[in-house]
């Protein structure tokens, strides 16, 4: 199997990350693929580590996605971009095939220092007519070919949210409903591609174990840690990553 494939130290420092991963995730709500990307790119090829998390991503968003009580008006209100960013994971997935990995991953480390700096700068960024239908084709085609390619779910995903303005539930409600049809559409599109071994789905259920110890650690920090100071580390972990993955590039 794939993760036997790696020595005890590479194993442990695995599962270090995954049990990172559903910390992260407890604590704020969102970041496993990103957080595993960010880690694992150093001793994993990215295209693995990319269907590794979709099981598990898909396994912990279900929960997510029916709390919150707002389920119909955030259909009627992103139907279109959800739909189409959800559509449009295909071509990014078979571009995730086609293309070197080496530009896979400069392509993420640059999605995660602008999603940092946008963060931690306080730099909102609104979509003008976002309740319209054509901005929202348009905005949920992008969003669907980086989710494909990266498996990185925030942007632009993120400038939609900030300008619906929704409160703390429908909010995470909305990214409970995306973050369950993201990785759907991914492992159907990753099947599809041939990206999807049936030694990566054994090691993806495996992995399952670190995440969920993980989300019960991140679930005791949420109640103890402000989640906009967690959310800060957060973002500067991610700038940080992103900055080391270039530079190794380099």
């Amino acid at each position: 199997m794939l993760i036997s494939n790696f020595s005890l130290l590479i194993l442990a420092y695995i599962f270090i990350v995954y049990i990172l991963c559903g910390v992260i995730k407890g604590s704020i709500g969102f970041g496993m693929p990103t957080v595993s990307i960010s880690l694992l790119s150093f001793v994993i090829d990215i295209k693995i580590i990319i269907a590794l998390i979709l099981i598990p991503t898909l396994i912990v968003n279900m929960y997510q996605l029916s709390k919150g009580g707002n389920f119909k008006k955030i259909l009627k209100e992103t139907k279109y971009f959800l739909i189409f960013s959800t559509i449009f994971i295909f071509p990014g997935a078979y571009l995730l095939k086609i293309l070197d990995s080496s530009l896979i991953i400069f392509f993420i480390a640059l999605i995660l220092i602008s999603n940092s700096v946008l963060y931690l700068l306080r730099i909102n960024i609104k979509l003008p007519y976002h309740d319209k239908t054509t901005a929202q084709i348009l905005v949920g085609s992008v969003n669907g070919v980086i989710i494909g390619m990266t498996s990185i779910y925030t942007m632009p995903l993120v400038f939609l949210l900030q300008s619906l303005n929704y409160n703390k539930n429908t909010t995470i409600q909305f990214l409970g409903i995306a973050f369950f049809l993201y990785p759907l559409g991914q492992l159907i599109s990753f099947a599809n591609f041939d990206l999807l071994s049936k030694e990566i789905i054994i090691n993806s259920i495996i992995i399952l174990i670190p995440i969920f110890i993980g989300l019960v650690i991140g679930q005791k920090i949420r109640q103890k840690i402000s989640e906009a100071l967690f959310q800060k580390f957060f973002y500067i972990m991610l700038l940080f990553m992103g900055t080391i993955i270039l530079f190794n590039l380099i």
